[in-house]
């Protein structure tokens, strides 16, 4: 698509030949915006972008509409819940192929404008209602129908930019029908309720899709927030290594609830909390900036609405009333964590040495092994979380540290005191602490460290 529109730009008279020669092959890193690296390389100046894609609007939606065309699998997956019915309550779903020309048209003016980088930013979150159950708790973040439409083009529209633009080194051309349809079926980013008019972003239920507990933003800031921070690598496995050891080093756990009140406490927002405003931190009236985060379901809609931005899919997993991401990675490996709140688990955000953030993932194997719904419940809730605490137990991190420490000085025996009792009983058993090793590793590690004195001191 990209060599055809740069002899569009010729045949137009906006590039010169000399530019042309220069801009086929395109000479751009993966990691520079296309409109970007026009500007920046003095080929064409932001007003020439905008005017050339005004004024070529129908040849620009026939580039578009062929490439979906010829990349069926895309337009396959990219689906419009609307025309609700009481058969199909929440909506007829709508393929690209099957959208008026008036949508296309626009889904194709979004894409242009956002790569030639002159796409208007949205709001960093939409204006919204809330939705509370019987219990006062947040249901769901309310959307009207345009702002959600609005929303879910530029998101589709970004998606595919990231494809064509090479932002990232894999593509969703090799991505199979259920990766295409978390990133691009409407469902996976809110649900349409006809009695209320409204597109909904459901934290958890259990009969439909669950988003989990932030309100998306503009797409752009997002990707954007991740590439300057350098967290893209160069595969999809070590970009989820690099975001969740940012969410490891900046997340903290809001000391809150469900509810509206609470969340516009932390994020000036009564709905669930906007994504850019996680990502740039909030500030509470005692306190510093800090990234706050809604527990396991806010960090598990988190990872879901970053990562998308970079082509990324991510679903939600819920037992025992928790969230737990699941990478849905390809058709043979699926990946999780024990618990959303791993990343930051307080026993060990802060370790000497840090740990590798893609340690904190599981395979479908464990997952199955731990979160089987035929097992019993209070196996299930044992196993929310478990494997931070392994990695506790592997690499005994400060906060292990201190309690045991803790425990010496009120004379405590390992099976008596803290460690054990409010760390490790509800999920590893004394057989197999004793089985790694981990009261004798505990006792060497503090004596190489200096010492209770010394480790008193440590954050």
């Amino acid at each position: 698509m990209i060599p055809e529109l740069i002899n569009r730009l010729y045949e137009t008279n906006i590039i010169s030949k000399n530019d042309l020669t220069n801009l086929t092959p395109l000479k751009k890193d993966y990691d520079n915006k296309f409109g970007n690296f026009l500007v920046d390389k003095n080929y064409l100046t932001k007003k020439d972008l905008k005017r050339f894609s005004k004024e070529n609007q129908d040849y620009l939606f026939g580039l578009f509409n062929e490439w979906l065309i010829n990349h069926s699998k895309i337009p396959n997956a990219i689906i419009w819940r609307e025309n609700p019915s009481k058969e199909n309550p929440n909506g007829t779903p709508l393929s690209y192929r099957l959208w008026g020309q008036d949508k296309k048209r626009e889904l194709s003016i979004k894409f242009w404008k956002t790569i030639f980088d002159i796409l208007p930013g949205l709001d960093e979150a939409p204006q919204s209602t809330i939705n509370l159950s019987k219990d006062g708790t947040v249901y769901s973040t309310d959307i009207k129908p345009d702002d959600a439409w609005i929303y879910y083009i530029t998101y589709i529209a970004h998606s595919i930019r990231v494809e064509i633009d090479r932002l990232v080194h894999w593509s969703i051309l090799r991505y199979n029908s259920n990766q295409l349809e978390y990133l691009y079926d409407s469902s996976t980013f809110f649900e349409y309720f006809k009695s209320d008019d409204v597109y909904s972003i459901i934290r958890y239920d259990k009969s439909l899709f669950s988003h989990g507990a932030v309100t998306l933003g503009d797409p752009i800031r997002i990707y954007d927030f991740i590439d300057n921070g350098k967290l893209i690598g160069m595969t999809r496995w070590g970009t989820i290594g690099r975001f969740l050891g940012w969410c490891r080093d900046e997340l903290v756990h809001f000391k809150g609830e469900n509810k509206p009140e609470d969340y516009k406490k932390y994020w000036q927002y009564e709905g669930y909390p906007p994504v850019e405003r996680i990502l740039d931190g909030t500030k509470l009236p005692d306190k510093g900036v800090e990234h706050y985060t809604a527990g396991c379901f806010g960090t598990t809609g988190l990872m879901r609405n970053v990562l998308r931005t970079i082509n990324i899919p991510v679903l939600l997993e819920e037992r025992c009333g928790h969230a737990m991401p699941h990478f849905v990675y390809d058709t043979t490996h699926e990946f999780y964590l024990s618990h959303g709140d791993d990343p930051y688990n307080s026993l060990y955000k802060h370790s000497t040495p840090k740990f590798i953030p893609l340690e904190l993932i599981i395979n479908h194997d464990k997952f199955d092994e731990w979160f089987n719904k035929n097992l019993s419940n209070e196996t299930i809730c044992n196993n929310v979380g478990r494997h931070a605490l392994e990695l506790a137990v592997e690499y005994i991190p400060n906060g292990i540290l201190k309690i045991y420490c803790d425990d010496i000085s009120k004379g405590k025996s390992p099976e008596e005191g803290r460690i054990y009792n409010e760390v490790f009983r509800d999920h590893i058993s004394p057989s197999e602490l004793k089985l790694f090793g981990f009261w004798e590793r505990l006792k060497n590690k503090t004596e190489s460290l200096g010492g209770c004195e010394y480790i008193q001191n440590l954050e």
